[in-house]
């Protein structure tokens, strides 16, 4: 499924005028621009995501897990382009720092709240942006001084504290999540536990189960439970078997929105995590940190699970 940021913009219209019609009028064009359009994203989907009927237009479970995405992403989004809108000075007169700013981070939505925060601290900077999902290997970047901010995530529980060299600052507390489908006899709770998980089967999918693998399976021996593992190509396929069986898919949050499943945050002590912005101690951006941390955590509000 591939979505631009209009098509976010085209299904949240939709959703609050209630009709084709309505959402034309909203976003200033016709209205069989906004039904091609739709048709367009739901057979991208594969799924439909509005009816339409004697009350209007209404979102189908489908769709009302698109727009809650939609809602976490269009407001991250619109405060990146107004900050880099307003701020696009160049960096401060003679002396001032001229350096591509290089930045390592896993792949989670508070990026584009960090590069915003970077864009609105430091105007005009030049950015080099990467992603790895290791948060080990983003801090040996970091000490190698390949980068000069990194976007992590710290297990308490699983990890080695930070090196002294390294300071930090945090963004979010989480922890990970499991999708459940709507019918499993778990999926009315407030959270879960790895213990309640134990007689069903977490599907991982291969694409991301990498470092997902190795948290949950740290988690795990952590807590000492006995739990089965399965894999899937893809998130449609994982959506699929756990809609059609009592089975679990983990997840980094935000995850993907995912037809017919919820999420659930895990309550276990080896699930939770810090994420961090970590710099070098007396780095040349040692004296922008915290700042830099502040912004994105205001900037970065965690999206609710269901």
């Amino acid at each position: 499924m591939t979505l631009e940021i209009h098509d976010l913009r085209v299904l949240r219209a939709i959703a609050t005028a209630g009709s084709l019609a309505g959402a034309a009028r909203a976003l200033g064009t016709h209205q069989a621009s906004v039904s091609r359009r739709l048709q367009r994203i739901e057979r991208s989907a594969g799924v439909t995501l509005f009816c339409r009927g004697p009350r209007g237009t209404t979102p189908t479970a489908a769709g009302r897990l698109v727009l809650g995405g939609a809602d976490t992403l269009l407001p991250l989004v619109d405060w990146l382009l107004d900050a880099a809108a307003e701020r696009a000075t160049p960096w401060p007169g003679p002396g001032g720092p001229t350096d591509t700013v290089r930045v390592g981070a896993v792949g989670h939505p508070a990026l584009p709240a960090l590069v915003g925060a970077l864009y609105a601290l430091l105007p005009g900077a030049p950015l080099d942006v990467r992603t790895e999902e290791s948060s080990a290997a983003l801090l040996d970047l970091l000490r190698a001084q390949k980068v000069e901010l990194a976007l992590v995530r710290h297990f308490p529980c699983l990890d080695e504290p930070p090196p002294a060299d390294v300071e930090g600052a945090v963004i979010a507390h989480e922890g990970l999540l499991v999708g459940l489908g709507e019918g499993h006899p778990l999926a009315d709770r407030r959270s879960v536990t790895l213990r309640d998980l134990a007689p069903h089967t977490c599907v991982l999918v291969d694409p991301h189960h990498g470092t997902l693998r190795r948290r949950l399976l740290g988690a795990v021996g952590h807590s000492g439970v006995d739990l089965r593992l399965s894999r899937a190509a893809d998130g449609a396929v994982a959506a699929a078997m756990v809609r059609a069986a009592s089975a679990a898919v983990p997840a980094f949050p935000v995850p993907a929105p995912l037809p017919g499943v919820v999420f659930l945050p895990l309550d276990d002590d080896a699930a939770r995590y810090t994420l961090l912005l970590a710099w070098a101690r007396g780095g040349k951006l040692a004296a922008h940190g915290r700042q830099l941390a502040e912004r994105a955590r205001r900037a970065y509000p965690p999206a609710p699970t269901r």
